[in-house]
């Protein structure tokens, strides 16, 4: 039979203890921390990060736009720039509540901006649109403007 010392045992179960709760807080051991220097809009932010100014994108949403863009989208309406404008004031409200911001996953788009999911005390920015459907996830097909 085997036996193991029980120092060793209970080093083991103080990993699994710790290992198990770090999953079940969302460890942000990976997380870069972050500054907020201005909200631009419902998923764009500038932030500091590693001392260098980034225009960071949420990443993995869609937000309605405030105005039409000249992409040639003809389905724009009021109601979406009034989504918008939902969008960027709940980020506002979020921020002043927030005592710490962090970054990760980044991606470095082909302009230069970052995309990276934005943490604010350690809860998905992007994810908390989601939940006020100020957003949708990114590949799925919008219509802010359709009547519900």
């Amino acid at each position: 039979m085997l036996r193991i010392p029980f120092k060793f045992f209970f080093i083991a179960i103080q990993a699994l203890i710790f290992v198990s709760g770090a999953t079940a807080a969302g460890c942000p051991c990976n997380y870069t921390e972050a500054g907020l220097i201005s909200v631009v809009d419902g998923d764009t932010l500038v932030l500091e990060i590693a001392g260098e100014e980034e225009v960071v994108h949420i990443a993995n949403i869609i937000v309605p736009r405030l105005e039409p863009d000249n992409t040639g989208q003809a389905n724009w309406c009021e109601a979406e720039g009034q989504k918008a404008i939902a969008a960027e004031q709940f980020i506002y409200q979020q921020i002043q509540a927030t005592t710490e911001i962090a970054v990760d996953e980044q991606i470095r788009q082909p302009n230069g901006d970052l995309k990276a999911v934005v943490y604010l005390n350690n809860v998905s920015l992007g994810q908390e649109l989601l939940y006020k459907s100020l957003a949708i996830e990114a590949g799925q097909k919008h219509n802010w403007c359709k009547s519900s």
